[in-house]
């Protein structure tokens, strides 16, 4: 196995925010939803009415997991579903730190870079092209397949694909269910980024991104 340290960055929440504070406040998710509407309409010849209806049947069974019930109950391909619904630009709904780049950018030299997300990789892309940061990451796992943080198989799998030790690898995320607690369970280290709450499960915490650096230093890392 590999042996270069790697920095794992989670993307929602902890490499950038959302303007209105969450994924949900931010107008993402309805648009999402509303983009969901018009694909249903679209692929299964329905009226509004009815894929409203059938949206509310897949979020009442499967939670914000549409692609997956979609699949399941209409045979509907997740990555067409994914490319439209979530064809969306990002600008509009997140909050850009110009320092995200440069702190980045020195980070690499040092590094190898990788982002996780249980968002389609379209979003993904779209998010760190307006972020600038595109460019700087070995590796990006999305949640398109049934890989995702949620499920709690990330993490193992980063291990596997990547051929790298996972006490080479620190993880720096903004939720405790779904970024720390399954990164330690694989003999991660961790950093919850949270302005508000310190971990008690994380190895370190830290108010922002813009604090990566100090983490590190204080994980001898």
């Amino acid at each position: 196995m590999r042996n270069r340290k790697m920095i794992i960055f989670d993307l929602d929440g902890t490499l950038y925010g959302f303007k209105g504070g969450s994924f949900k406040q931010s107008g993402v998710y309805k648009k999402v939803l509303l983009n969901t509407e018009e694909y249903i309409v679209d692929k299964l010849q329905k009226n509004k009415i009815e894929a409203k209806s059938i949206l509310k049947e897949i979020l009442n069974e499967y939670g914000e997991k549409i692609s997956i019930g979609l699949e399941e109950k209409f045979k509907i391909d997740r990555y067409d579903y994914f490319n439209t619904a979530w064809d969306i630009e990002a600008k509009r709904y997140i909050r850009h730190d110009p320092r995200l780049r440069r702190i980045l950018v020195k980070l690499k030299k040092d590094f190898d870079l990788i982002v996780i997300s249980d968002a389609p990789m379209i979003w993904i892309k779209r998010v760190l092209r307006e972020l600038k940061i595109e460019n700087l990451f070995k590796k990006i796992f999305s949640g398109e397949g049934n890989i995702r943080k949620e499920f709690g198989n990330a993490f193992e799998e980063i291990v596997k694909v990547l051929k790298i030790e996972p006490q080479f690898c620190i993880v720096f995320g903004d939720q405790e269910e779904t970024d720390i607690i399954p990164a330690k369970k694989v003999g991660m280290r961790t950093v919850l980024v949270n302005k508000k709450t310190k971990s008690s499960i994380a190895d370190y915490t830290i108010k922002s991104i813009q604090e990566i650096e100090k983490a590190i230093k204080y994980l001898n890392f």
